[in-house]
């Protein structure tokens, strides 16, 4: 079985301003929904989420090991972020309390260079599946970017799964989201894989994904959310990449580990289209390593 664990940048609405003079999404709606996946096979799963632990202690000390909510030393993309600027100007990053110990961009560099080894190391599968709202709002697409997004991932793992896993199968895991669960349950991504399905030449095996993912307490389940922080990563970073538009260079986003661990198309060997998709299709993306993603 290999576990495909989700987190997402963004929000998921496709809310219009109604009053703009062109289409335009509403104030405060991002313009992408992106889902980060990293797959690992379950066998992988508890070495993976110890050599998490361990990082944690190297560089978080106590804290990592403390009573303190967990929050206090997860790892995100927007945090690795704020660290790399806060050593960078000689302050020291209040919060998360795990931060605090950094002081200077050596320490900030080595804990960057764990965190990527993990990538380079454990060889998850990487997707990265990204919905541009503002582009459906121009060309007036209606579906729910929370469909596409998911469809999009179900696509490409059921595909990747039939290619090189023969014999395997694949689940997801995401953290507890409320309004993905009603949407799951209300049969949105029936709906959203009906649509998109239409233009394939080749329909994936559905039954080697199941349906809907596990969503985890992160209170109970210790060992799936220290790995779904790496999915976290992979989103935010992806947000980064289409945002500014160019590859980040930056050590704390980690996208050079990212992108050497994302699925290759099997025709084209190339990451667009595999580990990296969009929708609609006719985005362009950054320019660079664009066609490589």
């Amino acid at each position: 079985m290999l576990i495909f664990y989700v987190d997402e940048f963004g929000n998921h609405t496709l809310d219009r301003d109604e009053l703009a003079d062109v289409p335009a999404l509403k104030k405060g709606a991002s313009q992408y929904f992106i889902l980060g996946s990293v797959g690992v096979h379950d066998t992988s799963r508890q070495a993976l989420a110890e050599r998490i632990f361990k990082i944690k202690e190297k560089h978080f000390g106590e804290v990592a090991t403390s009573e303190l909510p967990w929050g206090d030393s997860e790892i995100k993309g927007r945090h690795l972020r704020r660290l790399a600027r806060s050593v960078a100007s000689g302050n020291r990053l209040d919060k998360p309390a795990a931060y605090g110990g950094f002081t200077s961009e050596e320490q900030a560099s080595s804990f960057f260079k764990d965190v990527g080894l993990l990538f380079d190391t454990f060889r998850p599968i990487v997707f990265a599946t990204v919905v541009d709202k503002l582009e459906m709002v121009r060309t007036g697409r209606s579906l729910m970017p929370l469909g596409v997004a998911y469809a999009y991932l179900h696509q490409r793992v059921a595909t990747t799964i039939e290619d090189f896993y023969s014999g395997d199968a694949a689940m997801f895991v995401a953290d507890q989201q409320t309004q993905h669960e009603k949407f799951f349950r209300s049969g949105g991504l029936r709906d959203a894989r009906a649509v998109l399905d239409k233009s394939l030449q080749r329909k994936p095996i559905y039954d080697l994904v199941l349906d809907k993912p596990l969503w985890v307490d992160t209170e109970l389940s210790h060992w799936d959310r220290e790995i779904l922080q790496l999915a976290d990563i992979v989103a935010y970073s992806a947000g980064e990449y289409l945002t500014h538009g160019r590859a980040p260079a930056e050590p704390n986003y980690l996208w050079e580990q990212i992108r050497r661990c994302m699925a290759l198309h099997q025709k084209s060997g190339r990451r667009l289209g595999a580990g990296f998709s969009m929708y609609p299709k006719s985005v362009r993306i950054p320019t660079g390593d664009a066609q490589d993603a």
